[in-house]
Protein backbone atom coordinates (compact mmCIF):
# COMPACT_ATOMS: atom_id res chain seq x y z
CA UNK A 1 0.00 0.00 0.00
CA UNK A 2 3.10 2.37 0.92
CA UNK A 3 4.28 2.14 -3.12
CA UNK A 4 1.07 2.66 -4.57
CA UNK A 5 0.40 5.76 -2.33
CA UNK A 6 4.51 7.00 -3.44
CA UNK A 7 4.56 6.40 -7.21
CA UNK A 8 0.73 8.52 -6.77
CA UNK A 9 2.25 11.25 -5.14
CA UNK A 10 5.50 11.14 -7.86
CA UNK A 11 3.02 11.24 -10.60
CA UNK A 12 1.33 14.28 -9.61
CA UNK A 13 4.13 16.04 -8.98
CA UNK A 14 6.00 16.49 -12.17
CA UNK A 15 6.37 19.94 -13.40
CA UNK A 16 5.73 21.40 -9.54
CA UNK A 17 9.31 22.52 -8.90
CA UNK A 18 8.89 24.77 -12.71
CA UNK A 19 5.63 26.10 -11.92
CA UNK A 20 7.03 27.56 -8.74
CA UNK A 21 10.04 28.91 -10.32
CA UNK A 22 8.16 30.29 -12.88
CA UNK A 23 5.55 31.72 -10.72
CA UNK A 24 8.60 33.11 -8.38
CA UNK A 25 10.27 35.05 -11.46
CA UNK A 26 7.07 36.14 -12.19
CA UNK A 27 7.12 38.08 -9.18
CA UNK A 28 10.52 39.17 -8.65
CA UNK A 29 10.07 40.95 -12.78
CA UNK A 30 7.16 42.56 -11.44
CA UNK A 31 8.36 43.73 -8.27
CA UNK A 32 12.02 44.76 -10.39
CA UNK A 33 9.31 47.08 -13.20
CA UNK A 34 7.27 48.82 -10.39
CA UNK A 35 10.75 49.99 -9.02
CA UNK A 36 12.30 51.03 -12.96
CA UNK A 37 8.51 52.57 -13.22
CA UNK A 38 8.85 54.96 -10.06
CA UNK A 39 11.78 55.31 -10.45
CA UNK A 40 11.31 56.96 -14.21
CA UNK A 41 8.48 58.74 -13.07
CA UNK A 42 9.92 60.68 -10.05
CA UNK A 43 13.63 61.18 -12.03
CA UNK A 44 15.20 59.36 -9.22
CA UNK A 45 18.15 58.43 -11.01
CA UNK A 46 19.41 62.06 -11.94
CA UNK A 47 18.36 62.78 -8.08
CA UNK A 48 20.76 60.13 -6.74
CA UNK A 49 23.64 61.10 -9.29
CA UNK A 50 23.13 64.67 -8.74
CA UNK A 51 25.66 64.80 -6.21
CA UNK A 52 28.00 63.15 -7.87
CA UNK A 53 28.18 65.30 -10.99
CA UNK A 54 27.76 68.09 -9.40
CA UNK A 55 28.70 69.42 -6.14
CA UNK A 56 31.60 66.55 -6.03
CA UNK A 57 32.75 67.60 -9.21
CA UNK A 58 33.15 70.69 -8.24
CA UNK A 59 34.35 70.04 -4.67
CA UNK A 60 37.12 67.59 -6.48
CA UNK A 61 38.13 69.85 -8.69
CA UNK A 62 38.20 73.47 -6.78
CA UNK A 63 37.95 72.57 -3.08
CA UNK A 64 34.23 74.30 -3.05
CA UNK A 65 30.80 72.39 -3.94
CA UNK A 66 29.43 75.44 -4.99
CA UNK A 67 32.64 76.60 -6.80
CA UNK A 68 32.32 77.63 -10.79
CA UNK A 69 35.64 78.05 -13.08
CA UNK A 70 36.20 80.28 -16.34
CA UNK A 71 34.29 78.30 -18.22
CA UNK A 72 31.10 77.91 -16.17
CA UNK A 73 30.22 81.80 -16.41
CA UNK A 74 33.15 83.59 -14.49
CA UNK A 75 35.19 82.01 -11.38
CA UNK A 76 32.71 81.83 -7.96
CA UNK A 77 34.62 80.34 -4.85
CA UNK A 78 37.26 79.61 -6.65
CA UNK A 79 40.89 79.37 -5.07
CA UNK A 80 43.39 80.65 -7.38
CA UNK A 81 41.33 83.18 -8.83
CA UNK A 82 43.07 87.11 -8.36
CA UNK A 83 40.57 89.68 -8.05
CA UNK A 84 36.98 87.85 -7.63
CA UNK A 85 34.74 88.80 -4.91
CA UNK A 86 34.11 85.33 -3.40
CA UNK A 87 36.86 83.88 -4.24
CA UNK A 88 38.92 82.60 -1.35
CA UNK A 89 43.01 81.17 -1.29
CA UNK A 90 44.02 78.03 -0.20
CA UNK A 91 47.63 78.71 0.19
CA UNK A 92 49.27 80.59 3.05
CA UNK A 93 52.18 82.36 1.19
CA UNK A 94 50.94 85.65 -0.43
CA UNK A 95 51.28 85.84 -4.24
CA UNK A 96 52.75 89.24 -4.34
CA UNK A 97 56.88 88.75 -3.41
Amino acid sequence: MEVMKQRFYETHELGQATTEYILLLSVVVSFYMIVISGMNRFNLGQKLTKFMTQSFTATYTYGHPQAKGFDNGGPIYHPRAVGCENCFRIFLNSSDK
